[in-house]
C-alpha cells in the first residue's frame, strides 16, 4: 500500500515534453498544405488532355486531380482514368461516369440519326416514293440533341423528299385534271353543246406526254395513261366522223326544225320516208336529242286508235319506274354527297328507265349528262384510290412474316386486312386480277404458319385425347388393384390412395385442351373411375375426422394450472401430427379441424400466459427498482468519500435482497449496477491511497523529527541546539497518525524532547536491540535484508521460528512488531529508518 512511497523523485520527476512532437505535426500539415497548393496551381496550369490524363495518374491529391480532369474528354482516356480512380477517387470517377454516359449517349443518338439518314438517302434513291415511307422515316427522326451536321444533313434530305412528295401530289392532281378534260370534250362533243377542236385534244395529249415522261410518273396511277389514250383517241375518232358526217348532221337538224314549223300538214307516213330517205350516221354520231324529236313528231300526228284503258296496269307501270325527275335529283344529291354507290344505283335506275316513255326534256338531258360525267370522274378516283388501298394491303401482307407475330394475332390480323379487302370491292370496284391474286398469294404465305400452328393445335388435342383415355385406363386399373388387396384382408395404404387420387385429378386438369365432342364423355369416364376410390376412401376420412374431434375435446378439456399442461398439449399435437400424416383429409375439412384444435390449445396457453402476466408485471417492478438503485449509486459518485462507503454497502444489500427482473433486461442492469459499483470503489480506493500517502508522509516526518532529536542528543548528550518549543511548534505542524502509531511516536517524541537522565546512554545502548528487531520484522514480512545481516538474519531465522512454534497462535503479528520497534529507545540512522519504512509499507499493503 505504501510502496510508492520510495517513487516519490521519480514521481516528482518532470514528464517527457510533447512540444516537439506537435511541432513536428504542424510542420507536417504546413509541408502537405503547401504541396496541395503548388499540386492544384500545376492543374490549372495544364493546357492539354495528354498532361491532365498525366498528371492525375501520378497526383495523390484529390482537389489536384479533380481540377484535371477537367481537361479529360476522349473516351480512351476517360476510361483509363475512371478504372484509375475508381476505387481512389470518387469525385473523379463520378465525373469520368457521367461524361462517358454523356459521350455514349451522344453516340446512340449520333447512330439513330445516321440511320435515319442513311434511311432518307435510300429513300431518295427509291424510283417510287410513297408517302407512308416519308411518315415513317419522321416518326423514327428524333431532333432532339442531334449533332448539328447530321441536324443540317436530314434537314436537307427531308426538304428534297417533301419536294418530290409535292411534285408528285402536283403531277397527280394535273394528270387527272387531263383525264378528266379530255372526258369532259368527249361527253360535249357527243351531245354537241359546245364544238371541240383537234387542236385543244392536241394541247391535252401533249399536256399528258409531259406528265408521263415526268421523274415522278411512277407514282401515278397505273390506269391513268391508258385511260386518258382510249379516251383521246375515241375522242379524235368523234371527231373525225363529226367533220365527215356534218352536213347529214345539218340536214336532220333542218328537216326537223321545218317539220315542227309546219305540223298541221304533216302525215306521219310521209314523215317515215323522209327520215328513211337522209343519209344514215355512225352510231357513235347518233343524237338523242334529234331521235327523240323524231318520235315526238311521230306520236304527234299519229292517228289516235281507241284503246282500252288499263288504269291498273298504268299504275303498276308508273309504279315499277320512278319519275326522271326524282332519280335526276337523287343523283346528284348523292354526287354532292360523295355517297358513290348510292349514286351507282340511282343511274341504274336511270339506266333502266324507257326514255322513249319518259322522255327527258333538254334541261335533263344535259344534267343527266353532267352528272353522269361527275359519276365517270368519281369512279375513277374511287378505283385509283381502291387500287391504291389494296396496294398498301398487298405491302402490309408481305411484312407480316417479318413480324413474328403470335398465330392468334396474325390470323385476326390476315382476316382483317381480307375484310379490307372485301370492303374495297364494295367501295371502289373490283380489284385488277394480277393485284388481287399477289394480295391473296401474300395472305396465304402469311398465313402459313398459322395453319401449321393450327395444325399442331389439332394434333396435341388429339394428342390429350389419347392421353386421357390412358389416364382413365390406369384410374380404373388402380381401383381394381387396391380393391382386390382389401377384399384379402390387407390394410389398403389410406395415404396413398389419397395421394394418388389428388396426383390425378390435378393430372386430369393439366392434361390440356380436348376436342369438344368427346370432353364430356371422357370426364363422365374419369369421374366414374376416381369414384370407386373416392368412395371407401371418403368412409375412412369419415373414421379419421371422429379421431380428430376426440383430439380436440381433450385439448379442451385440459386445466391450464397443471404443471404438466405443456407437455400434454404437445403430446396431443404429436398425435394430430401423426393422424396427419396417415391419412390427410380434403384441404377444406382439415382446415377447419385444425382451427379448432390450434383454438383449443391456444386458449390453455394464453390462461397460461394471464398467469404469468402478473410475475411478468412483478419483474418489472423489480427492473424498475433496481434501475433507480443504479441511479442513486451512479448519483452517488460525487458524495465525499467518508459517506460513499455507507452508501455502497447499503446499495449491496439492497441489490442482494432485490427480486428477480425480465431476462432480456437482467445481463444489461447487473452490468450497470456492477460498472456503478466500480466506480464507486474506485473513488474510495482513491481516497484510501491518499489518505495512506498523507499518514505515511506523516509518519516520514514524526519519525525524521524523533531521529533529528534523538541523534542530537546522542552527539552532544544534551538537546541544547534549539528550545524545546521549537520542536514542539515542528512536531504541531505534523499531521496526526493512525491511534496506533500515533500513541507510540507521541511517547518516543515526548521522551526525547524531555530527555531524562541517562536517556543519550540508554538511545545508544539500544541500536543493537534495534537492529534485531528489524531483522526480526524483515523475516516476519519476508522481505531482504541488507546483505551484510545475512548471518545474522539466519540465526534469528531460526530463533523466529522456534518462537512461533512456542507460542502458536499468542505470537505477534509484523503490526506489533512494527509497533514495537517504533517505541525501542535507540538512535536510529537513516538506513534503519528506510527499512522501517519499508517494513511499515508492506505491513500496510
Amino acid at each position: 500500500m505504501f510502496g510508492f512511497l520510495f517513487k516519490r523523485t521519480e514521481r516528482a520527476a518532470p514528464q517527457p515534453a510533447v512540444a516537439p512532437q506537435a511541432a513536428l505535426r504542424a510542420e507536417a500539415k504546413q509541408v502537405s498544405d503547401q504541396a496541395r497548393q503548388q499540386a492544384l496551381q500545376q492543374a490549372q496550369a495544364l493546357s492539354d488532355e495528354a498532361a491532365a490524363l498525366a498528371f492525375i495518374l501520378q497526383s495523390t491529391f484529390a482537389d489536384a486531380r479533380l481540377a484535371a480532369a477537367q481537361l479529360v474528354q476522349s473516351p480512351p482516356a476517360l476510361e483509363q482514368v475512371l478504372q484509375a480512380c475508381r476505387n481512389t477517387d470518387r469525385r473523379v470517377a463520378k465525373l469520368m461516369q457521367a461524361r462517358l454516359d454523356s459521350v455514349r449517349q451522344q453516340q446512340a443518338i449520333a447512330g439513330k440519326a445516321a440511320a435515319c439518314i442513311a434511311q432518307a438517302q435510300r429513300l431518295q434513291q427509291e424510283r417510287q416514293l410513297m408517302p407512308n415511307q416519308v411518315a415513317e422515316l419522321d416518326r423514327s427522326w428524333e431532333g432532339k440533341d442531334v449533332p448539328s451536321d447530321l441536324q443540317q444533313q436530314f434537314t436537307q434530305l427531308r426538304a428534297a423528299l417533301a419536294e418530290r412528295l409535292s411534285a408528285q401530289a402536283v403531277l397527280q392532281h394535273d394528270a387527272i385534271g387531263l383525264l378528266n378534260q379530255v372526258r369532259a370534250m368527249h361527253l360535249q362533243a357527243k351531245t354537241g353543246l359546245t364544238d371541240t377542236s383537234p387542236a385543244a385534244l392536241d394541247v391535252l395529249e401533249a399536256q399528258m406526254a409531259s406528265c408521263v415522261s415526268h421523274s415522278e410518273a411512277l407514282t401515278l396511277p397505273r390506269h391513268l395513261a391508258s385511260d386518258f389514250a382510249q379516251e383521246a383517241q375515241a375522242l379524235r375518232k368523234l371527231l373525225q366522223d363529226l367533220q365527215q358526217h356534218q352536213a347529214a348532221l345539218q340536214a336532220r337538224n333542218e328537216l326537223l326544225s321545218n317539220w315542227e314549223a309546219a305540223t298541221d300538214t304533216l302525215q306521219p307516213e310521209a314523215l317515215k320516208s323522209a327520215w328513211s330517205a337522209l343519209p344514215r350516221l355512225p352510231a357513235a354520231l347518233l343524237d338523242d336529242g334529234l331521235e327523240q324529236r323524231y318520235q315526238g313528231l311521230l306520236k304527234q300526228h299519229a292517228p289516235v286508235i281507241p284503246q282500252k284503258t288499263r288504269p291498273e296496269a298504268t299504275a303498276a307501270e308508273s309504279g315499277e319506274r320512278p319519275p326522271i325527275a326524282e332519280a335526276l335529283d337523287g343523283l346528284e344529291k348523292a354526287l354532292e354527297d360523295g355517297a358513290l354507290q348510292h349514286a351507282v344505283d340511282f343511274d341504274k335506275a336511270l339506266r333502266a328507265m324507257d326514255f322513249k316513255q319518259h322522255k327527258p326534256s333538254a334541261t335533263q338531258a344535259g344534267r343527266l349528262a353532267q352528272a353522269r360525267s361527275e359519276l365517270t370522274r368519281l369512279q375513277g378516283w374511287a378505283r385509283w384510290g381502291g387500287n391504291v388501298s389494296r396496294e398498301e394491303l398487298t405491302k402490309a401482307a408481305l411484312e407480316l412474316p417479318a413480324q413474328e407475330l403470335a398465330p392468334a394475332e396474325l390470323a385476326k390480323k390476315i382476316g382483317s386486312l381480307r375484310a379490307r379487302w372485301k370492303s374495297l370491292d364494295v367501295s371502289s370496284g373490283s380489284a385488277p386480277k394480277a393485284l388481287w391474286e399477289g394480295f391473296d398469294a401474300a395472305c396465304t404465305a402469311a398465313y402459313a404458319p398459322v395453319a401449321a400452328h393450327f395444325q399442331q393445335q389439332a394434333e396435341q388435342r388429339q394428342a390429350n385425347q389419347v392421353n386421357a383415355r390412358a389416364l382413365i385406363d390406369e384410374v380404373q386399373q388402380y381401383a381394381q388393384s387396391a380393391l382386390a388387396t382389401d377384399a384379402a384382408g390387407a390394410a389398403p395404404d389410406w395415404k396413398i390412395i389419397a395421394q394418388f387420387c389428388q396426383q390425378k385429378q390435378q393430372a386430369w386438369k393439366t392434361l390440356g385442351p380436348i376436342n369438344r365432342s368427346e370432353k364430356k364423355s371422357l370426364d363422365s369416364a374419369f369421374t366414374a373411375a376416381l369414384q370407386s376410390l373416392q368412395g371407401p376412401l371418403a368412409e375412412q376420412q369419415a373414421i379419421e375426422v371422429g379421431r380428430r374431434e376426440k383430439l380436440i375435446t381433450e385439448a379442451a378439456q385440459l386445466p391450464a394450472n397443471q404443471r404438466d399442461t405443456a407437455d400434454r398439449v404437445k403430446e396431443l399435437q404429436a398425435r394430430w401430427q401423426e393422424q396427419a400424416k396417415a391419412l390427410p383429409l380434403p384441404r377444406q375439412e382439415e382446415q377447419e379441424l385444425w382451427l379448432r384444435f390450434r383454438s383449443a390449445c391456444d386458449a390453455i396457453f394464453a390462461q397460461r400466459k394471464e398467469a404469468a402476466s402478473s410475475a411478468d408485471a412483478e419483474r418489472r417492478d423489480n427492473l424498475r427498482l433496481r434501475e433507480e438503485q443504479c441511479a442513486a449509486l451512479e448519483a452517488a459518485v460525487a458524495e465525499p468519500a467518508a459517506g460513499l462507503a455507507k452508501i455502497l454497502q447499503q446499495a449491496q444489500q439492497d441489490w442482494n435482497r432485490g427480486g428477480q427482473v425480465p431476462r432480456a433486461a437482467e445481463a444489461q442492469i447487473d452490468a450497470r449496477f456492477q460498472a456503478a459499483v466500480a466506480a464507486a470503489q474506485a473513488i474510495l480506493e482513491q481516497s484510501r491511497r491518499q489518505a495512506a500517502l498523507a499518514q505515511a508522509d506523516a509518519l516520514r516526518g514524526k519519525l525524521a523529527l524523533c531521529q533529528k532529536i534523538e541523534t542530537a542528543i546522542a552527539a552532544s548528550g544534551a538537546n541544547e541546539s534549539r528550545s524545546e518549543s521549537d520542536w514542539r511548534g515542528e512536531w504541531q505542524a505534523l499531521p496526526a497518525l493512525a491511534p496506533a502509531f500515533e500513541k507510540i511516536i507521541a511517547a518516543r517524541f515526548e521522551r526525547a524532547v524531555q530527555n531524562g537522565s541517562g536517556y543519550a546512554a540508554r538511545l545508544e545502548a539500544g541500536r543493537p536491540l534495534l537492529q534485531q528487531e528489524l531483522l526480526r520484522a524483515e523475516i516476519m514480512a519476508g522481505c531482504d535484508s541488507p546483505p551484510a545481516l545475512s548471518r545474522e538474519r539466519l540465526q534469528l531465522q531460526v530463533e523466529v521460528l522456534q518462537a512461533s512454534l512456542k507460542a502458536g497462535g499468542a505470537a505477534k503479528n509484523i503490526e506489533q512488531q512494527l509497533l514495537h520497534i517504533c517505541d525501542l529507545p535507540a538512535v536510529m540512522d537513516d538506513a534503519a529508518l528506510l527499512r522501517l519504512l519499508k517494513l511499515v509499507a508492506l505491513a500496510k499493503a
